[in-house]
């Protein structure tokens, strides 16, 4: 701009008193502002709820939780009497453990709305299985069982712990989303 004032003063010109379109032709070549594409042809890239290595271990952890609920239903089952109202029945423990799976399904599909669906699902699903456990637990008898340690109440209650620590990684995960 220096060396453009001082040629117009050589040459008995102002800069200021030109119209716009010399000003700036004075300058040299006009940027023009860039051109934008129509609304419907831009790239949106959006960013994920959650970072993928808390859906990796949400994921991992929930299939860990529902293998095991199924295992520990299926001994209990095998080893407890019909009669006994601590053994485990298929209907509650199927839901509890479907609903971790298909919480998994949800918080790897990386749609922000399904992954917040299945994080409340998963966090449910284990909240209703530490219930479930819970009265397990209270009902089972050992009257036909031999009294050996740990005896039948430990795999209903260890069930009790573990369904509370799928809880929270389903809290955990909920807390990393927000």
């Amino acid at each position: 701009l220096h060396a453009t004032n001082m040629a117009s003063s050589l040459l008995g010109s102002s800069l200021r008193a030109a119209p716009l379109g010399h000003r700036l032709a004075a300058r040299g070549p006009a940027v023009s502002p860039p051109i934008l594409a129509p609304r419907s042809a831009r790239l949106v890239v959006t960013q994920a709820y959650v970072e993928q290595s808390v859906v990796t271990a949400v994921s991992q952890q929930a299939i860990a939780f529902a293998l095991v609920l199924g295992a520990e239903a299926a001994f209990s089952r095998s080893e407890l009497l019909e009669s006994n109202k601590g053994r485990p029945e298929v209907v509650p423990v199927a839901a509890g453990a479907g609903s971790s799976l298909a919480a998994t399904l949800l918080i790897n599909s990386g749609f922000g709305p399904l992954v917040t669906l299945g994080l409340i699902a998963g966090f449910i699903g284990s909240g209703a299985m530490i219930y479930y456990n819970g009265k397990r637990t209270a009902d089972t008898t050992d009257e036909d069982i031999a009294p050996d340690w740990p005896g039948p109440k430990a795999w209903p209650a260890g069930m009790t712990l573990i369904s509370f620590f799928a809880l929270n990684v389903f809290l955990q995960g909920l807390r990393a989303e927000l």
